[in-house]
């Protein structure tokens, strides 16, 4: 080709150069030759002539020759010009199919030359893109060194310049380009152009990137993943499962998952996986296999079917996880479902689910059963004691004993916080039962013994509950052991701590339920009021005093004696805003009296073991007295004698920060509790009150008197004044002056009195002190 287009250009003077040398040899030797051979001139200028015809017939189609090749040169070199200008288009169009464009730079003329396929890739939409279009400065700022690196190598080296980066395109944004080309040299080896071609690779490079992270995501998941072919043959696997599995890639490749199949599931299992993966293109369940080491474990396991463009099966995609510790916490669960976390008894749901069984069970053969409920009596004083932690080790302690009372066959749950109860099964008789209730009583009662040394003793009640002699369902059969308990509480069973259970008993729960309920709306109603009975200076005569005693007017009922209330705001914790607001109210009061110019009279208030141990008493006080405004000195706090041996030290800790407020303190009911003279001379109290047991058969029983006698010698003894309760009679009274008791109160001098009567009563010493002021001053009438 490139000979052929040489011709053109060298013809002409390679035929003129032939032309005068065969014109020179052509008359130099007819010079030369003719005159030798041809003597007769006529015949000499013959030839001569003929020779010049000769050359001019040579000549002419000498010329024809060279016309005629030059005029098939052009034809070639048009057709060759023809079919690169096809070519070119082709590679255009070709470029410009394939999202490619051409570009080339004239190093000599320095100008650039670019296809239109650049333009559209640039988004180019002017006129004259090769004006406009600068490469080096639409090149992002990062990838410009590496750019211009590669193009110097290129033209000083001659390697291939390849080089993906980031070009700003017209529209704004920068897209991945991707640029192929190479150096042209001139006959002295020096670079002429550079050009080559340029492809967007935008879409490849996100490709790229979404299949890099796909493939990161892969290797760093912590799902196994395997991917076999159309036969099940395992093609590749990922990091999570040679460590979920215990393989090496190597290993698996080539072989069928059978190989850590575990054994566990029977054919119908894979034909239904199968079926299933056959039918939809997927399969997810739960699945057991076998590790390396032979452990089998569970998986959560997905199986896909990926086919080809013609819908045939080509690859199986497995994914799963190791469940091992979630079929562990599921265990778990079902033990926690089932059993209760602090003592690792049994709970409340499983021992009726258990009792209902029994019960169905009973109905066929006939055998006799009975429900025992366990209640630890004021557990709650034990948390609130000495803290939760050491309630929750007593709890345990005593589960552990009463489980161990029981016999073969019982079942044991715990109901509630401080309930625990015990199906006895297989009774011969009733006093089986309550042998066996004596026997949990004994077993619960069992002292707990703290590593600091001190021992904590919970008491039990124990309410009986027999199939099928009092219920029937195991529904029944709890809530009838229920009902026992509180009538073992009160005394109503053969026992003091346990009870059977009979109708009575559900009417009277409900009964205390809904007085529980009622109790609640009275004190946020205002239904409860304070009476007052007075307290006499037995020395005077004087009112020097009275106590406060609340009383709960019902809208329906009338008056609910505090005997059938007070147990029930002790024993559901409403004693707490119940006393406050007695202690509030008895404050308030008496600062009313004050200021309605009435005498200033101290006034007591009754405080339950609850409310002195359990409550901040000290600061329910104080906020009391500063909202009254009644001095301190004029409230008197009433403790039972047996709040005070039940927990002698807490009980001096509280009295003494009572004692710092300023008011005076008594022990109420004194002689019926067991508490020790070492333990009460420590305690500031004020006032010793003698409990109207003692009072009552005065002066018929000797050994009252005698005690009563006792106790007020006692008092005065430790500098306490006496108040006796209960006084009736003007013999009690008597009884009493003789033996120098300070004070009294009862039905002798009154009955508790409502806020009006007992103003009256008020305005009434009222006057009778100032009688006496004005008798002492001569001025009496």
């Amino acid at each position: 080709m490139q000979h052929e287009d040489a011709v053109p250009h060298l013809a002409p003077w390679r035929a003129l150069v032939l032309y005068l040398v065969v014109g020179l040899l052509w008359f130099g030797a007819g010079d030369a030759i003719m005159p030798q051979l041809v003597q007769d001139r006529a015949l000499y200028l013959l030839l001569q002539q003929g020779q010049d015809y000769v050359f001019v017939l040579l000549s002419g189609c000498y010329a024809a020759w060279l016309v005629l090749r030059t005029m098939r040169a052009e034809a070639r070199r048009s057709a060759d010009r023809q079919a690169l200008e096809a070519s070119e288009e082709k590679l255009r169009l070709a470029l410009d199919g394939s999202g490619s464009g051409m570009w080339d730079w004239d190093m000599a003329q320095r100008r650039h030359t670019f296809s239109q396929g650049v333009a559209k890739l640039m988004r180019y939409e002017g006129c004259n893109f090769s004006a406009e279009f600068r490469f080096k400065p639409r090149i992002h700022p990062d990838d410009r060194a590496m750019v211009g690196q590669a193009a110097q190598a290129t033209l000083e080296q001659g390697v291939p310049f390849v080089v993906t980066a980031r070009v700003l395109c017209f529209d704004g944004a920068y897209r991945w380009f991707e640029a192929r080309g190479t150096r042209h040299l001139d006959d002295r080896g020096q670079p002429v152009r550079f050009s080559g071609i340029i492809t967007d690779k935008t879409q490849q490079r996100a490709e790229e990137d979404r299949l890099r992270l796909a493939a990161s995501v892969v290797e760093n998941t912590a799902e196994g993943i395997v991917v076999t072919d159309a036969n099940s043959h395992i093609l590749s696997v990922n990091p999570a499962f040679s460590r979920l599995l215990g393989y090496e890639a190597a290993e698996l490749i080539g072989k069928r998952p059978s190989t850590f199949k575990s054994g566990l599931h029977d054919k119908a299992f894979y034909d239904e996986m199968w079926s299933s993966l056959h039918r939809s293109g997927h399969w997810r369940g739960e699945i057991w296999n076998k590790r390396k080491n032979g452990e089998i474990f569970p998986e959560r396991m997905s199986l896909n079917a990926v086919r080809d463009p013609q819908g045939h099966v080509s690859h199986y995609v497995c994914m799963f996880t190791d469940i091992s510790e979630e079929k562990q916490r599921e265990r778990q669960l079902e033990h926690l479902a089932h059993r209760d976390a602090l003592t690792g008894l049994a709970n409340r749901n499983w021992f009726v689910q258990e009792l209902t069984r029994c019960v169905h069970h009973a109905v066929e053969t006939r055998e006799r059963m009975a429900v025992i409920l366990l209640n630890l009596d004021r557990f709650k004083d034990v948390n609130d004691s000495y803290g939760h932690a050491v309630g929750d080790e007593v709890l345990r302690h005593i589960a552990r004993q009463v489980q161990s009372a029981l016999r073969p066959g019982d079942l044991i749950a715990r109901m509630a916080g401080d309930e625990i109860v015990v199906l006895t099964r297989h009774l011969k008789h009733r006093k089986e039962a309550s042998d066996i209730a004596e026997r949990l009583i004994h077993a619960a009662a069992q002292p707990w013994k703290s590593p600091d040394g001190f021992a904590v003793v919970v008491s039990g009640s124990a309410g009986i509950c027999c199939y099928p002699e009092h219920a029937q369902d195991a529904a029944l059969l709890v809530q009838g052991a229920h009902a026992a308990v509180y009538g073992a509480k009160d005394g109503k069973g053969g026992s003091n701590q346990w009870c059977f259970f009979n109708e009575d008993m559900t009417q009277a729960a409900r009964e205390r339920i809904a007085l529980e309920s009622r109790l609640r709306n009275a004190v946020a109603q205002g239904h409860l009021q304070l009476f007052y009975q007075p307290q006499i200076d037995i020395a005077t005569g004087g009112l020097i005093g009275c106590e406060a005693l609340v009383r709960w007017f019902d809208p329906v009922d009338g008056m609910i004696s505090p005997a059938r209330f007070i147990p029930v705001a002790e024993s559901t914790g409403l004693i707490g805003p119940l006393g406050e607001w007695v202690l509030g109210e008895a404050c308030r009061q008496a600062q009313a009296w004050s200021s309605q110019g009435l005498p200033d009279i101290s006034i007591a208030v009754n405080l339950s073991l609850h409310q002195f141990l359990l409550t901040d008493i000290v600061g329910c006080t104080r906020q009391a007295l500063a909202r009254s405004g009644l001095p301190a000195g004029r409230l008197e706090l009433e403790i039972t004698e047996s709040a005070l041996a039940a927990r002698p030290d807490e009980a001096l800790t509280v009295l003494r920060g009572l004692k710092d407020l300023g008011l005076r303190l008594a022990i109420d009911d004194f002689g019926t509790g067991y508490s020790s003279l070492a333990h009460l001379k420590r305690f500031p109290i004020d006032l010793l009150k003698i409990d109207q047991s003692f009072i009552r058969d005065i002066p018929q029983s000797a050994d009252d008197m005698a005690i009563s006698h006792a106790v007020i010698a006692m008092g005065k003894s430790m500098g306490m004044e006496v108040l006796a309760e209960g006084v009736e009679t003007a013999a009690q009274l008597e009884f009493l002056r003789q033996h120098g008791c300070h004070f009294y109160q009862g039905y002798f001098c009154s009955r508790p009195l409502p806020v009006g009567e007992f103003t009256v009563l008020l305005e009434g010493e009222a006057q009778r002190r100032r009688q006496e002021s004005l008798n002492s001053l001569g001025l009496g009438i």
